[in-house]
């Protein structure tokens, strides 16, 4: 992770968090206007490490899935959410990760890590209840938590992350 490319990926965010307080100015009593400034409020920068022998690449383009799938695998890893840069691509991606107990992001979908990673750590029992809960409201798939908060009302914009420390949820 290089100090240029991290700094690319905050002020992009920090941007596009911006824009989104002017769009969702009417939203007056919410805790974040969008989900840029949610991650870079709570979000972890992480510099990525090679997949793990012990790890397979996933489905292209189904980093949700992948992860997902992977923490009820793999015990000592944590699910995260939020925005990666990768050399491929010039903005910001919306993304999932893993990370392992020294912090470091694992991307089981792209093919090479991506160039700096930054968002928020969840517990595996916390997503499995919180996607549990969408399940029993009829979405059994595995969504993004951020971006289809909708489901939810957009409880994370309003609220913030349900018991967020800078350890995870």
């Amino acid at each position: 992770m290089t100090d240029s490319a991290l700094l690319t990926l905050r002020t992009m965010l920090q941007e596009r968090a911006d824009l989104m307080k002017t769009i969702h100015s009417k939203n007056e009593h919410w805790k974040y206007k969008g989900f840029e400034e949610l991650v870079l409020n709570c979000g972890r920068e992480m510099e990525a490490i090679p997949l793990p022998k012990k790890i397979k690449l996933g489905i292209p383009k189904q980093c949700y899935f992948n992860c997902i799938e992977l923490i009820q695998k793999h015990q000592d890893l944590t699910y995260v959410e939020g925005y990666a840069l990768d050399a491929d691509i010039s903005f910001p991606v919306a993304h999932s990760w893993l990370m392992n107990p020294q912090g470091k992001a694992i991307d089981p979908t792209w093919k090479s890590a991506g160039l700096c990673y930054i968002g928020v750590p969840f517990s595996t029992q916390w997503v499995l209840d919180f996607l549990e809960a969408r399940k029993q409201r009829g979405r059994d798939d595995y969504l993004s938590l951020f971006e289809s908060n909708y489901l939810e009302e957009f409880s994370f914009l309003k609220e913030g992350v349900p018991q967020f420390d800078k350890s995870g949820v």
